[in-house]
């Protein structure tokens, strides 16, 4: 393994939520999900969203959602007399929460574009531990089309959607290629969240993934493949909807901003790949990829201390949880963290 996927690898640990996270957050999603299919109605329920694609950090929240059969709601929809989400959201929201409330009496809800509960039960110990939310969705069936109408409150309507597809696209076969894929998301994302105003939703990250890596190559390739293909296509237009059901994906920022960002990290990674024998040139360029994570080598004036600790010594993280390379963790460096502006430095 060269150090450009050693070092992704060792950011790629430091950023997956625990085993117990994943596992609460499954449990409470399939709560809901059985709560919801005794609605009136139901024909089917869905997992979707970064805890279904198995492409989790930090959004360990669980995106679901109960299907309702139009014919059994004709007053419901674009498909039938027009009448918007807001009722039957409630009326879900209300039955689902009698039928979860007693195990989990913590539990607090609420209508956004979905049913968001919470459960106030934090997993674990520590400072901030996570307390995964589920946010069900209550989605129609479309007449003769592919896909769903999923709620849009904002404007009291529906916008038709897929993510029962997305979802699929996303765990289909073969296991190497879907399990390369994940990881380069996630690493993906961790770039993205960075930045105090990130650039790209996480289903955008995941959709130029579903096009940028079509077969299995080593991480730190997929990792530049990635960004490499996001600059070429961000910079000619907004990214389809894998499924071909929704209008292209909207950027979070200006498109020349978001260009620039992806074009600065996709040079980065490319010139570690160049160099991935060299592990103070790979750290040096990965630093500037992902600062949050990895720690820059010491400067020219430590090249004895540089030279004797790759001889002698292991990279590790250092405390605040930021790759360091052995030269650097023998001269003591300090790790930089602030993003405030919203620039990466």
């Amino acid at each position: 393994m060269g150090h450009t996927d050693s070092i992704l690898d060792n950011i790629r640990a430091r950023i997956a939520p625990s085993d117990e996270t994943l596992g609460v957050a499954r449990s409470r999603r399939d709560e809901v999900l059985a709560a919801a299919r005794t609605f009136d109605g139901t024909l089917r329920t869905y997992a979707s969203g970064s805890i279904a694609h198995r492409t989790a950090n930090d959004d360990t929240d669980a995106d679901c959602g109960v299907v309702l059969d139009r014919r059994s709601y004709p007053e419901l929809g674009p498909d039938g007399d027009g009448e918007g989400p807001a009722d039957v959201m409630e009326r879900v929201r209300k039955l689902v929460r009698e039928k979860v409330v007693d195990a989990h009496p913590n539990l607090r809800t609420h209508l956004t574009r979905a049913i968001v509960l919470k459960f106030q039960e934090p997993v674990g110990s520590g400072d901030d531990p996570p307390d995964p939310s589920v946010d069900l969705s209550v989605a129609l069936t479309r007449k003769d089309k592919e896909g769903l109408w999923i709620p849009n409150r904002d404007s009291s309507g529906w916008n038709a959607s897929h993510p029962e597809c997305h979802t699929k696209l996303l765990t289909n076969p073969p296991e190497d290629l879907r399990r390369l894929r994940t990881r380069a998301i996630r690493l993906a994302k961790a770039w993205n969240k960075q930045f105090s105003a990130p650039a790209l939703s996480s289903f955008n990250i995941e959709a130029l993934a579903l096009e940028a890596i079509t077969q299995a190559v080593a991480i730190g390739e997929a990792v530049g493949l990635w960004f490499e293909h996001s600059v070429r296509e961000i910079r000619k237009g907004n990214t389809k909807d894998p499924a071909g059901v929704s209008p292209p994906i909207k950027l979070l920022l200006d498109r020349d901003a978001v260009v620039g960002r992806l074009q600065n990290a996709a040079r980065h990674m490319r010139t570690a790949l160049q160099n991935d024998d060299d592990e103070e040139a790979v750290t040096e360029e990965l630093a500037s990829v992902f600062p949050k994570f990895v720690q820059k080598p010491p400067g020219d004036g430590s090249k004895a201390a540089l030279a004797a600790a790759l001889r002698g010594g292991n990279s590790s993280f250092n405390r605040a949880g930021v790759y360091v390379p052995a030269a650097a963790a023998a001269t003591g460096l300090k790790t930089v963290r602030s993003f405030g502006d919203g620039k990466v430095r």
